[in-house]
């Protein structure tokens, strides 16, 4: 399939989510911040929930592809790309030796080893399953490989810029494994044949930890312009790392840094920032307004980036950018008290479908009111349990493809 993001509000055409699933059942009150949850979802609702989401998208013509499907369709058609996975997998968890078995379909048919990809593997489990003792002690108390509870924040693993994808290092070990799925599936599904990944493929080391960097924090300004956050999951070097990788291609132009506190409740730039029509965002204040020591990367000579330190601040990079003075709407309408709470909640992380229309909580009214009145309709979505691992609809979805007014 084509892919093509060179925007934030251009009509969605492709877009790749995981509807949650028994991995979230593994969580409990012991090992839920181990695995970066607050609270523990109610499944079956999370699940409602996450289905009337997807359905929301149908409905205004988007193709909706679920990477678990890819995925399952990876494990059952090329055995050489499973393989791959399940030991780089098996590595990465540090449990090499049950990788044989794993592989070993008489013992573990594919649609059951879908499933651990995503709830994970006790020593109970994989004992009952392949009929023997586990061949070496467990490294993390009885857990062989520990669930994947956000992987429907599809969001971070993995980015489409332009026609390329960057695979993105998670900050938490928690969350390799997610990259690693979305990074086979870009790399060996038929689907994406012929597209090139950019930043952090198979046969990239020098790419790999500490060059950390989540997909919540990139935020595709136009065919020529990225913003990444500078935040709690995304390092500096990595960014420009990245610039350089997109510049060798000759595509993108300009990558900005923006650098937002370090704080788990501001964890990716889209919790504080979103765009939601041409030079129109969606910004909290109570982050926004201090940003300062902005970095632009540009292209020098062949292999050289650019880091200049910015002058401007963001208010006026975004005009420039856009060519137009930014319109500017605040979290809660601006209101500090309902919008500490709404930001919170992912007031801010709405998610453009469309020029002038998002998707985002119906929780956040004050939110949705400041939208409305700025002339963006708001598709309001449930997310009481969803929003329980600190996501909102930004973050439950990887556009794959939009439909952009003329070829860049």
């Amino acid at each position: 399939m084509q892919l093509n993001i060179l925007n934030e509000y251009d009509p969605l055409e492709a877009v790749m989510v995981h509807r949650p699933g028994p991995e979230i059942d593994r969580l409990t009150h012991d090992n839920m911040v181990e695995y970066l949850f607050e609270d523990i979802p109610y499944l079956r609702r999370m699940q409602e929930e996450h289905d009337a989401f997807c359905e929301t998208m149908r409905n205004q013509g988007i193709e909706v592809i679920y990477l678990e499907h890819l995925l399952g369709e990876l494990l059952n058609d090329n055995p050489e790309a499973k393989r791959i996975l399940i030991e780089t997998i098996c590595r990465a968890e540090n449990v090499p030796a049950i990788a044989p078995d794993l592989l070993n379909e008489s013992l573990i048919p594919n649609d059951a080893l879908l499933q651990i990809l995503f709830t994970g593997l006790t020593v109970q489990e994989y004992q009952k399953l392949v009929g023997k003792r586990i061949p070496q002690t467990s490294p993390n108390g009885g857990v062989l490989m520990g669930p994947t509870p956000n992987a429907y924040f599809t969001r971070d693993p993995a980015v489409v810029v332009r026609e390329s994808v960057i695979s993105c290092k998670m900050h938490y070990v928690r969350r390799l494994r997610e990259t690693i799925m979305t990074r086979a599936i870009f790399e060996h599904h038929p689907k994406f044949a012929g597209h090139r990944i950019t930043f952090g493929g198979s046969n990239s080391p020098t790419e790999d930890r500490p060059f950390t960097i989540e997909g919540g924090d990139i935020i595709v300004l136009n065919e020529e312009s990225v913003l990444v956050g500078a935040s709690e999951r995304t390092r500096s070097e990595t960014i420009e790392v990245l610039a350089q990788k997109a510049f060798d291609v000759g595509k993108v132009r300009r990558y900005y840094e923006i650098p937002i506190p370090t704080e788990r409740l501001f964890m990716h730039l889209d919790t504080v920032f979103t765009i939601v029509d041409y030079a129109t965002v969606v910004w909290y204040p109570g982050v926004m307004e201090g940003i300062s020591e902005i970095m632009r990367f540009e292209s020098g000579a062949p292999g050289e980036v650019i880091r200049k330190p910015e002058s401007r601040n963001l208010h006026r990079i975004l005009s420039d950018e856009f060519g137009q003075e930014v319109k500017i709407i605040e979290t809660a309408g601006g209101d500090e008290h309902y919008a500490s709470r709404e930001q919170r909640t992912d007031g801010t992380n709405v998610f453009a479908v469309g020029p002038r229309k998002v998707i985002g909580y119906d929780r956040n009214e004050r939110t949705i009111a400041a939208l409305n009145d700025a002339g963006i309709e708001c598709l309001n979505i449930q997310g009481s349990e969803l929003v329980r691992g600190l996501g909102g609809p930004r973050c439950m979805t990887m556009p794959l493809r939009r439909r952009h007014a003329k070829s860049q």
